[in-house]
């Protein structure tokens, strides 16, 4: 989180007089490319969870032509065990992204909140200086952010009914 971390000290060191917002775009970036690493590579290793059990089934159950023992019963808890465990992936992914995306957006409305409230100083500020169309401009613009923090939680939310509705298809 460390470059998180370091485009929001960016920002709280920002100008506060400034009623607009600007982000480093490039740690972001790599942020997000960081945990889309950590992604991929979870769903790398979901991926790889059938192949395993199919390896797994047919060396046991060549090594049981050969020998007339019966199978393990070690041998069959390790396939139900992965057979579990892959029926679960697809959703753990889909977790793991959702709690991804939950703590940059938590992070994001964070610095929309401090954002709104430092408009919310200007807004006053211009009403007490008589500047009725520059207060309306600045609260037209924290109803905006408002608007955004709103359209953040929706697109989070939608993403993950996206992901499960996927991943219940996949599991069945």
């Amino acid at each position: 989180m460390s470059a998180l971390d370091g485009v929001l000290a960016d920002l709280v060191e920002a100008d506060r007089e400034c009623a607009y917002v600007t982000v480093k775009r490039e740690p972001l970036e790599e942020l997000i490319d960081d945990w889309t690493r950590r992604g991929d590579q979870v769903s790398l290793l979901c991926s790889l969870l059938p192949r395993l059990r199919h390896e797994l089934a047919q060396a046991w159950n060549a090594r049981a032509l050969d020998q007339p023992l019966p199978v393990n019963a070690s041998q069959e808890l390790t396939l139900l065990a992965l057979d579990d465990v892959i029926a679960e992936s697809a959703s753990v992914i889909a977790h793991h992204r959702h709690a991804v995306r939950r703590e940059l957006a938590a992070r994001l409305k964070q610095v929309l909140r401090s954002a709104i409230a430092d408009v919310g100083v200007h807004v006053t500020d211009a009403l007490l200086a008589k500047k009725t169309e520059l207060a309306e401009r600045l609260e037209s613009d924290r109803q905006t952010v408002r608007i955004v923090m709103s359209t953040i939680d929706a697109v989070v939310t939608r993403l993950l009914q996206d992901e499960m509705i996927a991943a219940s298809i996949s599991e069945g």
